[in-house]
C-alpha cells in the first residue's frame, strides 16, 4: 500500500521490496562501473552493445534514454577507450556497434562480477525457493512489459 507520511511519500509491500531490490542492483552497476573506470551510463551501454551485438546508435539511443548527443560522446568514449567498433553507414544513427575483445573481456569480468554479487545475495534461498523467486521475478516483468506496451500503443 502506498503512503504519505507528512511530506514523504513511500511505497509498501512487494513494491516497496522491488525498489530497495532495484537500488540495491544500482548500487553493484555503480560500484562495477567505477572498478572498471566507466561512468554509469558507459557501462550501461557497453552492456547494451555486449547483448545485441550490430546494434546501431539509433537503437542504442532509445534503450539508453539519453539524448542522441549524450549517446554520441558515450560511444566516442567507449571507442577511443578501444571497447567497442564503430562501423560507419551513410547515416550516423545507422552505424553498427560491436565490443572490441577488450570489450569483450571487461564485460565479460563485469558480468561475472554481477552474477556473483547476485549468487551471494541469494544463497540464504534454498534452490527451490531460489527457482520460485527467478520464475516470479521473470513473469512480474513480462507483465509490466507487455502492461507498457499496450499503453505506448494507445490501448486504456
Amino acid at each position: 500500500m502506498y503512503r504519505l507520511l507528512g511530506d514523504n511519500h513511500a511505497l509498501d509491500g512487494l513494491a516497496f521490496s522491488a525498489q530497495v531490490f532495484l537500488r540495491a542492483l544500482d548500487g553493484v552497476r555503480t560500484r562495477l562501473a567505477a572498478e572498471a573506470g566507466l561512468t554509469d551510463h558507459e557501462l550501461g551501454a557497453l552492456a547494451r552493445v555486449a547483448e545485441s551485438s550490430g546494434l546501431d546508435l539509433a537503437a542504442l539511443v532509445e534503450v539508453v534514454e539519453l539524448e542522441p548527443t549524450a549517446v554520441m560522446a558515450i560511444v566516442d568514449e567507449l571507442e577511443s577507450r578501444g571497447l567497442v567498433a564503430v562501423t560507419a553507414a551513410d547515416d550516423d544513427a545507422a552505424a553498427s556497434l560491436t565490443l572490441t575483445p577488450a570489450g569483450h573481456d571487461l564485460i565479460g569480468a563485469t558480468y561475472e562480477s554481477f552474477q556473483r554479487s547476485i549468487n551471494e545475495a541469494a544463497d540464504s534461498l534454498d534452490a527451490e525457493r531460489r527457482l520460485g523467486f527467478e520464475s516470479g521475478m521473470l513473469r512480474m516483468a513480462r507483465k509490466l512489459d507487455a502492461e507498457s506496451e499496450r499503453l505506448a500503443a494507445g490501448e486504456a
